[in-house]
């Protein structure tokens, strides 16, 4: 007996581990980018033929390619195609054609799918975009109770392209998403336009009761977004080319933003109390609004810029009657001034790294160099009410009453560009990306 026991336990075990042996489960695909090459370049307008090997233990379903940008978004059309069998090698036609593509280098990200599970290859390729051109530029102007909005097309043509019974709130452009913003302010909604029919693609309503403005500010920011602000002492981040909402900043009570910029992943604020006109700026984070920390300011600002990556910022504004130019720590909020001038700051844009136009109430124009803290008188003007520098060409656009001017910033030269009626508030370069 013992022996016949002895005998049936391998057989026992053995149907034991029969029954708990389990079937493989499925696999997600394996998928191989063949070509283009790895590091291969293109230029756009151009038709990318990228060609995938896929195989997998079930069956594939699907195959897709698409380029990714360099935070991994896409950066346009993606290609798919419906197949099916074990294995397949497929060549995809990707268009890569959209002249807001700025150069550099991008990923291509290829996908196979089974009707479960994902594969994914990777693959850099470099994109050369079509050339910088300046498709129009808008001014804005206030004349009447009206604000007017202006297009100068290619061929220096001015006419009339809007014109809303309202006063300005702000007024900001965004070349890569292609679009214009305009805001009233006491009256007026906050529009996203399309440059070329100006119809409204989004907007904001204005619910301001009091008489007071009610959007405050509005600057499209060098992180793709547009940041506007409003009387309910909020600061709101949108994306430019569909309006999906992305952060809320709350200012301290009674606080209202001014001007904003984005400096890494923070977002930077001048903001001005509603009674006290006290001036502080906020620092927020950009991904929530969440406050960092205040900082308090003894001028009015006029702009402020970001002046080497995210130490410092450089304010320009004006305190007794005269400008004056702080450098301050981001992080500390301490600084020092470089340099004075004996009249009021009216509009100051960047030119060049470490280098500045700065317009004042005189209509001196002056070049200021951060590097030396000197500033030269280069010309004069009319009293500009904004300036705005033009990439295409490395000029200067500044708005005054009734005219707009190009300035060389090199030479000062400054010549008539166009004039309008009205006063300009903001001139606003459309490139094509």
């Amino acid at each position: 007996m013992r022996y016949e026991q002895a005998l049936l336990l391998p057989a026992l075990c053995g149907v034991l581990l029969g029954a708990c042996k389990k079937e493989p489960g499925n696999e997600a695909p394996h998928i191989s980018i063949i070509a283009p090459a790895e590091g291969a370049s293109c230029s756009v307008p151009d038709t990318l033929m990228i060609t995938v090997q896929a195989s997998d233990d079930i069956g594939l379903a699907q195959v897709a390619v698409s380029l990714l940008n360099q935070d991994q978004i896409p950066a346009g059309p993606s290609a798919s195609r419906t197949v099916s069998g074990k294995g397949i090698s497929v060549t995809l036609a990707m268009p890569i054609v959209s002249e807001q593509l700025p150069s550099g280098v991008y990923t291509l990200y290829a996908t196979a799918y089974d009707g479960s599970l994902i594969g994914n290859d990777f693959r850099t390729l470099h994109v050369s975009a079509v050339p910088l051109r300046l498709r129009a530029v808008y001014t804005v102007a206030e004349t009447g109770g009206n604000t007017v909005l202006y297009k100068t097309d290619s061929l220096g043509q001015t006419n009339t392209a809007a014109s809303w019974p309202m006063d300005l709130g702000g007024a900001a452009a965004s070349p890569g998403a292609q679009m214009l913003f305009v805001a009233g302010g006491a009256q007026g909604n906050f529009m996203a336009l399309s440059p070329d029919g100006t119809g409204v693609a989004w907007q904001l309503p204005n619910l301001g009761s009091i008489g007071a403005p009610w959007f405050t500010s509005v600057d499209a920011c060098a992180d793709g977004r547009v940041y506007v602000g409003q009387d309910n002492g909020t600061l709101r981040g949108f994306m430019a080319g569909s309006g999906t909402g992305t952060c809320t900043a709350t200012l301290p009570d009674q606080f209202r933003a001014t001007r904003s910029v984005t400096v890494g992943d923070l977002l930077i604020c001048t903001e001005r109390h509603f009674v006290t006109h006290e001036e502080r700026i906020g620092i927020h984070y950009r991904s929530t609004g969440t406050l960092q920390t205040t900082q308090p300011l003894d001028l009015t600002p006029v702009n402020l810029f970001d002046r080497d990556g995210g130490q410092h910022l450089l304010v320009f504004g004006n305190r007794n009657g005269q400008g004056v130019v702080q450098d301050r720590s981001i992080p500390g909020g301490g600084g020092w001034e470089p340099y004075h001038w004996p009249s009021p700051i009216t509009a100051v844009e960047r030119v060049a790294q470490g280098t500045w136009l700065v317009a004042l109430a005189s209509g001196d124009l002056q070049r200021f160099t951060f590097s030396n803290a000197a500033s030269l008188s280069i010309a004069t003007t009319p009293v500009l009410n904004t300036m705005t520098y033009n990439e295409m060409d490395g000029s200067v656009f500044g708005g005054a009453d009734g005219q707009v001017v190009r300035i060389d910033p090199s030479t000062g030269a400054v010549s008539p560009a166009w004039g309008v009626a009205g006063n300009v508030r903001k001139v606003l370069p459309m490139l094509n990306r």
